[in-house]
């Protein structure tokens, strides 16, 4: 018998070639009960957004959870917040509610800092990142229409960062100032 590490991608996808209607679906249904993660991409997935605005919903309180759980402090997993929004993207390849969910935690961030005071280096360049990202992305073809729609959080995320140390606060209004400039 072939052990896991054996089973290639060919081996699956000969498998479910050859497979009819009802053992896909079963298949699939076996996957969406198996975890929560599963069940959010194969939504996501295969459910128009406008059709299923809890998906984009289910998404942000991955990363809300992150920073503001209901019970307890935030444990601060980035990989967990930054993997929603890869998951996210992988699954509908939306760019709004890509760069929705990456303003998202930024917004998250600030807040976060806000509410406990001083962090450390690691959390302030991870919040720098995402928001680099989110700006290179909005300024990128498919994403200049959306400006509009974010420019208001910019301004308040610029102002949300006023005073917070670690160059935090430089480094946030040098990306915004530049997104407007672009946009200007």
């Amino acid at each position: 018998m072939r052990k896991d590490s054996d089973l290639r991608w060919f081996d699956l996808k000969k498998t479910l070639q050859e497979a009819d209607k009802k053992e896909l679906i079963d298949i699939i249904q076996n996957l969406y009960r198996l975890s929560e993660e599963n069940k959010r991409y194969l939504l996501a997935g295969s459910i128009e957004l406008k059709a299923e605005p809890g998906v984009l919903e289910a998404y942000h309180e991955i990363i809300k959870n992150e920073f503001f759980p209901e019970k307890g402090h935030g444990t601060l997993r980035y990989s967990v917040a930054e993997k929603a929004i890869d998951n996210y993207w992988k699954a509908l390849g939306n760019i709004e509610g890509k760069l929705e969910l990456m303003l998202f935690y930024v917004e998250n961030g600030v807040d976060f800092t806000n509410e406990y005071g001083d962090i450390d280096e690691e959390f302030y360049d991870k919040i720098v990142d995402m928001l680099e990202k989110f700006c290179t992305l909005l300024k990128k073809p498919e994403g200049k229409i959306l400006y509009p729609r974010f420019k208001k959080r910019l301004f308040e995320i610029r102002k949300k960062s006023e005073g917070i140390g670690w160059g935090f606060e430089d480094d946030v209004e040098l990306l915004i100032e530049d997104v407007e400039d672009f946009f200007e």
